[in-house]
């Protein structure tokens, strides 16, 4: 992984070495601070690394605008897509004829062939994937068309795409090659899903993209373990997906979807139980979710071979040799 800072630089140098950065790390681009007579030290930092053909980017900054302008292609003829999925603040971003407001959990589309403005508005953040144009624009019903539109991470296909981007970031380094090109591409499938994928593309794509949404529903159940209304049903209307289609996703796992929040649920129980200090059987127990304490202790007995009361007495003089 490559990291770029700002801090690293003097005040008066930072925001020359920040429009250095985003054109290394990016495409040529013409960023422009907002304010007529703005201060001389400037926050900005990127870390990025490939994933397969995609590079996956985390970039974090000030209020800016960011041009990338007819002289900035011709200089640096770049053909790739930037699919930006706001993590904090909020984006106008603006692209062939189109403009839209991307707020925090949504995320939208430029096209490096052709100029585009984005006017970042606050401290923000964003997870940024480039992405080689002829993977993705093939999978796009309307190319044109796709681009500077926000979409909504709060649901549907805007959700699974919003998921799967954030589960790839928290994939640690080192993944094998062929695991990577499998996950850029899955990504690709998604995005269009979200946009508009070709007919073609959604047939050939069918595999792919069923795992692409089960990892997402995964990292979803992973993220809301401690909601206690988490099932099936919620998880479905979430996704927009009807319950024959989720359970559908999982009928290749070893776990039914109620399966695999109960199995989770009882992994952060047993974690949370064998930690120095901890709270109550009880109290662990209603944190992820168990209202019924007897059902609890009927499942976690199934699951570890003995009670959880018996568990944490266990885990306890373990724990205490550990730190002796």
């Amino acid at each position: 992984m490559r990291v770029w800072t700002t801090e690293d630089q003097l005040p008066q140098h930072q925001f020359s070495y920040w429009r250095e950065v985003l054109c290394e790390a990016f495409v040529a681009l013409d960023p422009v601070r907002k304010g007529a007579q703005p201060e001389p030290g400037f926050v900005g930092k990127v870390r990025s690394r490939p994933l397969g053909e995609t590079m996956q980017t985390e970039i974090f900054s000030h209020a800016q605008f960011v041009n990338r302008r007819p002289e900035e292609i011709r200089r640096n003829p770049v053909a790739c897509y930037f699919a930006n999925f706001q993590v904090e603040g909020a984006c106008v971003v603006r692209q062939d004829g189109r403009e839209s407001m991307v707020g925090a959990g949504d995320f939208a589309l430029v096209d490096s062939t052709r100029p585009y403005f984005l006017d970042m508005r606050g401290d923000w953040r964003i997870l940024s994937f480039r992405i080689p144009r002829s993977q993705l624009q093939p999978k796009l019903a309307s190319p044109r068309g796709a681009t500077a539109l926000g979409v909504s991470g709060a649901a549907g296909a805007g959700l699974v795409a919003t998921a799967f981007a954030g589960s790839l970031d928290r994939l640690e380094e080192g993944l094998d090659p062929a695991a990577a090109d499998g996950m850029s591409a899955a990504l690709s499938s998604v995005i269009a899903a979200a946009l508009g994928a070709s007919l073609q593309s959604r047939e050939q794509d069918r595999t792919e993209f069923r795992a692409s949404v089960r990892r997402a529903i995964e990292s979803y159940i992973a993220e809301n373990l401690a909601d206690p209304s988490l099932s099936p049903e919620t998880i479905a209307a979430r996704f927009r997906l009807s319950r024959r289609t989720l359970y559908a996703l999982f009928e290749d796992s070893p776990d039914s979807v109620s399966g695999t929040i109960r199995s989770l649920r009882l992994d952060r129980t047993a974690r949370d139980l064998a930690r120095p200090g901890r709270s109550s059987v009880l109290d662990v127990a209603l944190r992820w979710g168990f209202n019924d304490p007897a059902h609890f202790s009927r499942l976690f007995k199934r699951r570890f071979g003995v009670s959880p009361r018996d568990f944490a007495a266990t885990a306890e003089p373990y724990a205490e040799r550990r730190r002796g």
